[in-house]
């Protein structure tokens, strides 16, 4: 699934009985939240209630916030029925009903080391004091959009030893042995609802263009680019021989081709997705 965290408000009120079906319902009685009850279910948790600030303010906060990964559900149709579950029938609720304040997406490479990816990568619109990287092995770059990139087996392996949340997918991706980078880009106030994100889920790719790849061998557009290679300088011209198996890869075509085909994947799972455009 190429979504991987969706953040969503809306002024709709809970089914708090269905939700204390669910999981344990939280009160917050110091007024330390916005949110004055949280239910931390098996998907994601649902907060309702604003009660930190005066009536006034608190009016102006949408009622219910939630946050869910939809890698919980094999494909749309069941997130659509878990989703929608949690509020009360004579809400009404829709997709438009529900601002959408934080997407992840995610695009998994394979065969493509991460040192390449570094050598390679140029990121428009970025400075280069935006870019940080951790332990050599995760790159970070930017703040809104904020891009991550990363070794996805090294990743699933340390959530494993924390005893952190692992779906199934990454159980396959770490048993199938293969070099897996994974590009993620976190987009916060994206000014759409959850019916932009489902009505033109190909809209959404249009956030990797920023992603940039050239040949090592291109000195002239390398030098005119300038940017964020932090490791091309370190590579002596005779060394540059080991990336030439890279140089014809299209990096950019698979970034976005992988994030299509999985979500595509995800919304055709089901039977009956209306107006889903597959």
């Amino acid at each position: 699934m190429s979504i991987d965290m969706l953040n969503l408000t809306t002024y709709a009120s809970v089914d708090r009985k269905h939700l204390g079906e669910m999981g344990d319902i939280d009160e917050d009685t110091d007024r330390h939240f916005i949110y004055q009850y949280i239910c931390k279910t098996e998907y994601g948790n649902v907060m309702w209630k604003p009660h930190k600030f005066k009536l006034e303010t608190n009016d102006k906060i949408p009622f219910t916030k939630i946050d869910v990964n939809p890698n919980h559900f094999p494909n749309y149709n069941m997130f659509h029925a878990w989703f929608f579950g949690l509020f009360k029938e004579n809400e009404n609720v829709s997709l438009d009903s529900f601002s959408v304040s934080r997407i992840d997406l995610k695009s998994d490479v394979y065969d493509v080391p991460l040192d390449v990816v570094l050598a390679r990568l140029y990121v428009m619109g970025c400075r280069r004091d935006s870019v940080s990287i951790i332990k050599g092995s995760t790159i970070y770059i930017g703040s809104n959009p904020k891009i991550r990139i990363y070794d996805k087996q090294k990743e699933i392996m340390y959530r494993f030893k924390k005893g952190k949340q692992i779906y199934d997918q990454d159980v396959e991706m770490y048993l199938s042995g293969k070099q897996i980078t994974r590009f993620e880009i976190e987009i916060r106030n994206f000014k759409g609802t959850l019916k932009n994100v489902f009505d033109d889920p190909l809209g959404l790719v249009s956030y990797f263009d920023r992603l940039i790849f050239y040949n090592l061998e291109d000195d002239d557009k390398i030098a005119s680019m300038g940017g964020l290679q932090r490791l091309m300088s370190r590579i002596p011209r005779k060394y540059r021989a080991e990336y030439d198996k890279y140089k014809d890869k299209e990096l950019e075509a698979l970034v976005r081709d992988n994030f299509i085909k999985s979500l595509k994947a995800w919304l055709e799972a089901g039977d009956g997705l209306d107006g889903v455009p597959f």
